[in-house]
């Protein structure tokens, strides 16, 4: 599968608890970034993509509020004219699948891609919240299985039971996500490690996720610029090219896509918008037989310095959540060697997986187009 097209640039921008900074201020920070690191001007931005929508579960769904739209995006930053603009649902690898369609097509030639959130509910400026019940959660917020994790705990207790692994297992995972986390300036626990004891005493959020299985409500973005495949390599400056990507649909041929197999991949950013969603996806994509990736992470594979890195940034147990934004950022920054002193040595082949088992969308990214 060649997708035709290359990240050149990542931008960042800080990733806060708690703040008054509006969620515009957040998005321009990483995009401004995202032009420098690209080494270009705003006004070489031919095509723009987002996604215009926040689904934290107290978001007020108002642009400016918790999350930006392409139209208030494009207008304060002022890009334009622009060839091709687009606001995308789901995660952010479906906003570099769509932006590398519309290169192929030629229907741009540099694509700004900004994914911003602000935690949402009564904090974030000009929010208020109205409690209510309506389509899909009419059938499960009644009966208190609201979004805090309650069908993924039932996911969580299955995987348990099957595989025998116990919750001192999976606080395996959480702990690697901070140690990660040292390393990421912008990781709101980059200073915080977590102890066993600490983890299983815990307050449960939806039996048996606790607290810390549970990523962490931030406000901040990420930003990406992406070319041509062409472009990038008339360049020759350091690129990630977007080698495959794959949807829940298919989610199992993104290596056979990419022309590669799990021991070609150097580096991994999975979801973890849950700890356990990390077993899962080894799982499926072919690191360890099923019901066995609790003893995979347990042996350090995944750890620095381990021979499958995963979540390099801290991931959204370490970092903050960013709807997967983080792990998408993180990618590029493997591949393209900026990722500073939390940086994997040789990284040709990242795997980058968002989203849980029913609506992922991942991708693979190397260092030279395939």
């Amino acid at each position: 599968m060649n997708t035709g097209a290359a990240f050149i640039g990542v931008g960042y921008s800080a990733v806060d608890r708690k703040s008054d900074r509006s969620v515009l201020s957040y998005a321009h920070e990483a995009a401004l970034d995202a032009l420098r690191s690209a080494g270009i001007d705003r006004d070489d931005i031919d095509g723009y993509v987002g996604i215009g929508s926040n689904p934290n579960p107290p978001a007020v769904a108002g642009d400016g509020a918790d999350h930006v739209s392409a139209y208030l995006m494009c207008d304060s930053l002022g890009l334009g004219p622009l060839s091709w603009v687009s606001d995308v649902s789901g995660f952010a690898v479906n906003m570099a699948a769509t932006a590398a369609a519309a290169i192929r097509a030629g229907l741009c030639t540099a694509v700004l891609g900004v994914r911003a959130v602000h935690r949402g509910g009564a904090e974030a400026p000009g929010a208020g919240t109205t409690a209510r019940a309506a389509g899909e959660d009419q059938w499960t917020l009644p009966f208190g299985a609201g979004p805090g994790g309650t069908r993924f705990a039932q996911r969580m207790r299955q995987y348990l039971e099957r595989s025998g692994a116990r919750r001192e297992d999976v606080w395996a995972i959480v702990s690697a996500a901070r140690e990660h986390a040292r390393d990421n300036p912008v990781a709101y626990f980059r200073d915080a490690g977590l102890s066993l004891e600490e983890y299983l005493a815990a307050p449960m959020i939806s039996d048996p996720l606790s607290l810390y299985d549970c990523d962490l409500p931030v406000s901040g973005a990420g930003a990406f610029v992406m070319v041509s495949a062409e472009a990038a390599r008339q360049d020759g400056r350091p690129a990630a090219y977007l080698r495959a990507h794959a949807n829940w649909t298919n989610a199992g041929s993104v290596l056979e896509r990419a022309g590669l197999v799990p021991a070609d991949i150097d580096v991994c950013q999975l979801y973890d918008g849950y700890s356990f969603m990390v077993y899962e996806w080894l799982e499926r994509l072919g690191w360890c037989d099923e019901d066995s990736g609790w003893k995979f992470v347990a042996d350090g594979h995944t750890r620095p310095g381990g021979d499958l890195p995963v979540n390099t940034f801290g991931g959204a147990l370490g970092e903050g959540r960013l709807h997967g934004m983080g792990h998408l950022r993180e990618g590029i920054a493997q591949v393209m060697g900026a990722a500073g002193r939390r940086q994997v040595a040789d990284v040709e082949h990242c795997l980058v997986q968002i989203g849980p088992f029913d609506r992922s969308a991942l991708a693979v990214l190397s260092r030279e187009a395939q």
